[in-house]
């Protein structure tokens, strides 16, 4: 997973501009894992690990939650996983978990998480203006 982070065109669609390390990486991976308020599922494609895609920062009781995807393996872009797996992740949320809200964004330029998160029954209430400073320019975060 730490690979994905090196490779540029990879970061340019996320909030964290630099690569984590290893070690910060087991960390994140570590502390995920036992906390109670994310949920978090490796993502696998043609017997590989692809990405991840997660629930995050779970309020119980006012019922939402953050929720993000990651495709880190370049190969496995334009698939319609990120699709897929918005849709699995939402309907997981909303039935099992009983949430009744999510929330998520993209970096401006994003097109294919844009799609995603539509087709998934996400809707903007909100754009961040010129969050992201990215090649020269500042960038929205919706």
């Amino acid at each position: 997973m730490a690979s994905w982070f090196e490779d540029l065109e990879v970061t340019e669609r996320l909030l964290r501009r630099f690569p984590p390390t290893l070690a910060q990486e087991q960390e994140w991976l570590e502390k995920s894992g036992k906390d109670a308020n994310t949920i978090i599922w490796a993502v696998e494609f043609d017997g590989r690990l692809v990405g991840v895609t997660g629930i995050h920062d779970i309020d119980w009781a006012q019922q939402h939650a953050v929720t993000g995807t990651l495709i880190g393996d370049k190969s496995a872009w334009r698939k319609g996983l990120a699709g897929e797996l918005m849709q699995l992740r939402t309907e997981f949320a909303f039935r099992q978990l009983t949430l009744r809200k999510l929330n998520s964004g993209y970096v401006e330029g994003n097109e294919a998480s844009w799609r995603a998160q539509r087709k998934s029954g996400y809707r903007e209430v909100g754009r961040r203006r010129q969050e992201q400073f990215r090649d020269g320019r500042w960038l929205d975060w919706s």
